[in-house]
């Protein structure tokens, strides 16, 4: 599986929260266990307090591998991005215009501009929106901002945020929060 669900803070382009504080939030109330290394962390013992996944018997692997790698649940914060990078879920991500909803034409010719800096500009055909492609409605499948946190693998579609999760983000960082499922970025 090389998907993740992702959590990002709005706007998107905003000065983002302060990822200590992020990670305070998260382990404070049992969604984050122990640090790994780096920004990678184990889940906690309250994950699926905040996460629900769909289906009749969702497969998770929450232990790191026997012979070591990261292919197991775990969560990763990830620092301020400036500019941030676009990242979609390569066959399910169509993006729309948030202002008029109109298809965006052409933005597979626009990807990898956008994934070096979304805050680029792109104008709708339709009712000619000036706005960075960061902000474009990407439907849950794709999204740019300053700052994640990363559920790693997880079917898109399978686990989905509660609303006490997405609560305690938007409380702890006077911020509304949003998610959206990606493909796992190659290493």
């Amino acid at each position: 599986m090389d998907s993740s669900l992702y959590l990002f803070p709005l706007p998107v382009l905003g000065e983002p929260p302060a990822v200590p504080l992020i990670a305070s939030l998260l382990q404070d109330c049992g969604f984050m266990g122990g640090r790994l290394d780096g920004q990678h962390y184990l889940t906690g013992p309250d994950f699926f307090r905040y996460i629900t996944f769909a289906g009749c018997s969702p497969r998770l692997q929450l232990e790191t591998p026997a012979g070591g790698g990261w292919d197991f649940c775990h969560i990763s914060l990830h620092e301020d991005h400036c500019p941030p990078s676009l990242q979609v879920a390569a066959l399910r991500g169509r993006p729309r215009c948030p202002a008029c909803r109109s298809n965006v034409f052409g933005w597979k010719e626009q990807l990898t501009g956008w994934r070096e800096d979304a805050s680029r500009p792109w104008r709708c055909e339709n009712c000619q929106t000036l706005l960075p492609a960061a902000e474009l409605d990407w439907r849950q499948y794709g999204f740019a901002a300053r700052c994640s946190v990363e559920i790693h693998q997880v079917y898109p579609g399978e686990a989905v945020p509660t609303d006490g999760l997405m609560s305690l983000l938007k409380e702890g960082t006077g911020r509304d929060w949003r998610h959206a499922w990606v493909d796992k970025p190659a290493v």
